[in-house]
Order: C-alpha cells, then structure tokens, then sequence
C-alpha cells in the first residue's frame, strides 16, 4: 500500500518520539528524577510535540504518558489560549532558555476531563542525541489561590465594616460622654427622672459598645479552623440568650414564646448561642409593635435538625432579600441596623459548621430565619 508524504513524514516522527522517550526512560538518573519530583513534568520535541510526562503530571491531568505522547501541548491547555500558547512555545524553540513562564499572567491548565486549574510553570530545556527538548515544570497551586481568596474575601469583610463598626462606637461613645456630663454639670438643672433617663440612655450605649466588642472578638474568633463538638443542652442556650436580651425584651414588651420539643444537637455551644441571639436580636429589632417571637425546631430527614425564629415584623421586600446575606453590598448596610456584623458572623459561623442558612419571609407577614445543625 501506498503512503503519501505526509503520512510517512507523521509516521518518522512517531518513531522519532518513541525513540526519543525510550532513550530518556533508558537513563537511570532521569527515570528517578521524573518519577520522584513533585512538579509535574512534561518534555516537548522542537516541533512542540509531547514526548514524555511524570507519574505527578498523570495525577494532575488525568492523562497517562501514553495518551499524550505525540500530541501538541494543546491537551494541557484551556481552548481560548491555544493560539497564544503556540507562538509562545514557537518562540521558545528558536531560542531555548531557563526561566518562569508567563510573569504577571494568571495561567491554567486542563485536565483530561476538561476542567481546568491554576498552575505555575518554569521552563527549562535538555539536549539529547535526538536534538534539543523542551522542559515544562508545572506546579498545582489551587491550594494557593484559595487562600489568595479567603485572604482577600476576609480584608474586604473588614474593609466593609470599619467604618460602621467604628461609627457606632464613636456615637455610643459620644452618647456616654455626654450624658455624663449633663448629668455632672453644677450649671444645669437636673430633675431625678431626667437623670434616671440619661442613666438609662448611658447603660444603653455601654450595652451596645459591649456588644459591637463581643462581635468584634467573636468574629476574630472565626479565623480558626477548627472548633470543639460535643452535645449542646438547646433549651439551656435559649435561656442564656433571653438573659442576655431581657433588657431589649422588657423596653420593647416582646413576647417570646418556645414552641415544641426543641431538639439537643452536637455543635459548639458558643457559637450557636451567637446564631440564636442574633436572630432574636433581629426579630426583636423588626418585628411588630409589640414583637412576637417565636422559637421552634423541626428535624429534617437524613439531613439534620432545624431551629427556627419567626418574628411578626413587616417581612421583608424582594429586594432587600437578594442582598441582605450579601456582605459586600453598600445598599445592605443601609438596611440592616446596628454594626452590620451580625448576619455576617451568622452567615460565617454556619459556613464553618458545614450548616445551611435559609430565611423564609412575606411582605405584611413576618420572617422566619432558620439554621440547620447537620447530623453527626
């Protein structure tokens, strides 16, 4: 049979390929270098061609060295930079050289599922009987650009709420200060009732500087990884957070009722007390006049166990659902009263309990806000 040029020019290369790839593994000191690095490896020819990858190079793609020999580079590379990436390794070939590739460019690479990831890649080149080779070191740093994320994810958290967290300081503080000063100014006339009241407003403020305090700690709290589960006495957490609420309740003339069974958990016990006390704090904040709260529990199948706070408030509007878990959202910060940091600290803690988070509401007809504690 007869094979055209092009066939037989394909056909030599193959076997040049395979030759080369033979002589490589044929080398003690190479074969033991490629299979005990911890980058993945890949080995070019002078046309771009692929000679050889590492077992890590296998692990991160998918691909077993003999899928890809002979194959363009292409394999490795998202659809949208093949282009690129060919003028790149052409340029590479005519002028071999060791150094980092792609400075300042946020590079991918593609696994043989199609599903891609960030890499970080170094160039370097060897010269063997067969001519000169190309090589690719290519490291995984998923792990790295996750923290790069969270980082950046909790700087702007913190660059979102500086400015209120320390706005309400500085007006309760202010507050304090000048009730005080009322109250000790030998010039003004203080009746017993006005000082009861400034009294009052001065307790006020100190309560809410503790509490932006407590959720500033609490908050830095977060940051660790890991926290301690035992079984958490629900009914003695509900009791401890209407303690620390009874002023707020009393002001307001609540009325907090617990219906049902409410269901113990295995969870940390600090924590789902700061869920509970800032959705009791929220529903005495919005609710009706007088509020009505209730506290329920339900247990979901094969899932977990639910609490539950509905208020009787005014529920809320479309609008301000889509963004009231949004952190990053200026307009939020205008709907949500005090520091802002509560529904944050809620939305985090559940976040880390592996939890879910889910706010039921109707315009006219109250909210109920609901976390899940998975089974353990």
């Amino acid at each position: 049979m007869k094979i055209n040029n092009v066939d037989q020019e394909e056909l030599e290369l193959q076997k040049s390929i395979a030759y080369t790839a033979g002589v490589l593994q044929g080398d003690v000191t190479i074969k033991n270098l490629l299979e005990s690095i911890a980058e993945g490896v890949v080995i070019i020819n002078n046309q771009g061609r692929i000679i050889l990858i590492n077992p890590r190079m296998s692990q991160l793609t998918g691909y077993t060295k003999t899928e890809v020999m002979g194959q363009y580079l292409d394999i490795f590379i998202p659809d949208p930079f093949h282009k690129m990436h060919k003028k790149y390794v052409q340029g590479f070939i005519r002028e071999p050289k060791i150094r980092p590739m792609g400075i300042g460019l946020e590079l991918t690479a593609k696994r043989k599922d199609q599903s891609s990831f960030p890499v970080e890649i170094s160039i370097s080149f060897i010269t063997v009987e067969t001519g000169t080779l190309g090589i690719g070191f290519i490291t995984d740093i998923s792990s790295r650009k996750k923290a790069e994320r969270d980082l950046i994810s909790i700087i702007e958290e913190l660059d979102a709420y500086a400015h209120t967290v320390a706005h309400d300081l500085n007006a309760s503080l202010s507050g304090v200060i000048g009730f005080s000063e009322m109250i000790l100014d030998e010039d003004n006339e203080v009746s017993r009732d006005e000082i009861k009241d400034y009294v009052k407003e001065i307790a006020a403020g100190g309560r809410k500087m503790a509490e932006v305090i407590k959720n500033l700690l609490l908050f830095a709290k977060m940051k660790q990884n890991e926290f301690p589960v035992y079984l958490v006495n629900m009914n003695d957490i509900i009791q401890s957070t209407l303690n620390r609420l009874m002023l707020q309740i009393k002001e307001k003339h609540a009325e907090v009722t617990i219906k049902g069974e409410i269901l113990d958990c295995y969870s940390y016990n600090e924590w789902i007390e700061e869920i509970l006390f800032n959705f009791l704090s929220n529903a005495l904040k919005y609710g009706g006049n007088p509020p009505s709260v209730e506290i329920s529990c339900d247990k979901v199948e094969n899932v977990g166990i639910k609490y539950n706070v509905k208020d009787n408030g005014k529920g809320i509007s479309k609008k301000f659902r889509e963004i009231i878990f949004n952190d990053n959202n200026p307009s939020r910060m205008k709907f949500v009263q005090g520091t802002g940091l509560g529904l944050t600290i809620v939305k985090r803690i559940i976040s880390k309990m592996d939890g879910q988070l889910l706010l039921e509401t109707e315009e006219e007809k109250g909210s109920t806000f609901s976390f899940i504690v998975k089974n353990t």
